[in-house]
């Protein structure tokens, strides 16, 4: 949502991770601003940040977009013609690179950059994960030319909270249980890897943030979307899920084991693996062996007995084995 340090950009080149380089024409994003103020002073200064970007990164290789605005709406000052303006602009400075946008409206503005992308929350800000899979055919095949994207996509998470069955969480409320982020990013990650005409999709967020007017999760002021905690320290589930998912590096993790203290006797496990098959080891109990989906991901049915119960998980992975353990009490 805004220009990043030339130190940032050298790292993503070093590491060879794509970046979309942003002006901060952005939206009222929860606050009560206007993203547009129709005025020669704003317009000068948007084009002049704009033409800055560009002419202090161009040489970046990491930077593939130039993108010109963030869930601007069209109500009041109309941005239109002043976003093709931008683009326009854009292209003058440099021919090479594509113009984007995040969008999370209708309208004509979806239509002035090289490709488009929306910001969208199924499962999390109502609807569900499955709304994403409609709401993306629907745009393609009204629209077949347009090339188009998911900029953001993900839901909050506490590790505090945490809770047995798998029910939708309240964005706004103060339950933010860490199962239903990872359910979130197994359905959507499954729409979106399923749709070769999406060009991209970005996960929202890496890690927890500040939000000075969010009054919920576990604590006022933060955004909790994040895979990885505020501190940087702690990775919650779905961090594990992308990691089986995107990276090679040979991985096991139980999903779960911070909700230690549980009240149903009948458990559904999920546990990620880039492993042909998971072995899970319950108590003294004859162990149960499950192939992983083209998701990485094994799914056991357990009953837990009163008490401590062990879970042991095993896979093998280029002949090494992997194993990963937590305790579960039922109560």
């Amino acid at each position: 949502h805004y220009p990043h340090s030339t130190y940032l950009y050298s790292l993503l080149d070093r590491h060879g991770i794509i970046a979309w380089a942003e002006i901060p024409f952005v939206g009222p994003g929860g606050y009560a601003d206007k993203g547009f103020v129709d005025i020669p002073a704003f317009r000068h200064n948007g084009k002049e940040q704009l033409k800055e970007l560009i002419r202090q990164h161009y040489n970046h290789p990491s930077i593939c977009f130039w993108g010109l605005f963030n869930e601007l709406k069209e109500e009041g000052d109309n941005p239109v013609e002043y976003i093709k303006e931008l683009h326009e602009l854009a292209h003058r400075e440099d021919p090479t690179r594509p113009t984007t946008a995040a969008s999370n409206q209708e309208g004509d503005m979806n239509f002035i950059t090289d490709v488009i992308a929306w910001n969208r929350y199924d499962g999390w800000y109502g609807a569900t994960p499955a709304s994403l899979a409609t709401w993306l055919d629907k745009i393609h095949r009204e629209n077949p030319q347009l090339k188009i994207a998911i900029s953001e996509y993900g839901a909050g998470a506490s590790l505090y909270h945490q809770q047995d069955s798998l029910r939708q969480s309240t964005p706004k409320s103060w339950w933010h249980p860490e199962n239903w982020q990872t359910y979130y990013h197994i359905q959507n990650w499954r729409i979106i890897s399923k749709r070769p005409y999406v060009w991209g999709s970005f996960v929202w967020n890496m890690f927890d943030f500040g939000a000075a007017h969010r009054m919920e999760g576990d604590r006022p002021g933060i955004n909790d979307k994040g895979l990885v905690t505020y501190d940087r320290r702690t990775r919650k589930d779905a961090f594990f899920f992308y990691k089986a998912n995107w990276n090679p590096e040979p991985m096991l993790h139980i999903c779960g084991k911070r909700n230690n203290r549980r009240t149903k006797k009948e458990i559904e496990v999920w546990i990620f693996a880039n492993g042909k098959e998971v072995t899970l080891y319950v108590n003294d109990e004859k162990p149960q062996t499950v192939k992983t989906d083209e998701w990485n991901t094994a799914t056991f049915n357990i009953s837990l007995m009163p008490g401590v119960n062990r879970l042991k998980a095993q896979t093998y992975i280029n002949g090494k084995m992997l194993e990963d353990e937590c305790v579960w009490t039922q109560e």
